[in-house]
């Protein structure tokens, strides 16, 4: 088989088995949200966002969001506790 194709091959694999592949230890992303757009950092299970709901409840729809897009790759973020 050609090593391009089985390579292929290979990725494909990987891609579909990412929840049991794939750990995400540190990324920055910019998230575009309806009014503004937000800087979302996730460093080994800690996140952050640049919004005010984050400041006022320490998590916020931009990093729901991005945990919804990668999955099993990161942790949740925790829910903080009403005061």
């Amino acid at each position: 088989m050609d090593s391009a194709v089985s390579r292929i091959l290979k990725a494909k694999q990987y891609a579909a088995e990412r929840d049991h592949r794939v750990k995400v230890h540190s990324f920055e992303v910019e998230l575009h949200g309806d009014n503004h757009n937000h800087l979302v950092m996730y460093d080994e299970g800690n996140w952050k966002c640049d919004c005010e709901e984050f400041l006022l409840r320490s998590v916020c729809a931009h990093i729901m969001a991005m945990e919804e897009i990668l999955g099993d790759s990161v942790e949740p973020a925790m829910l903080a506790t009403p005061r």
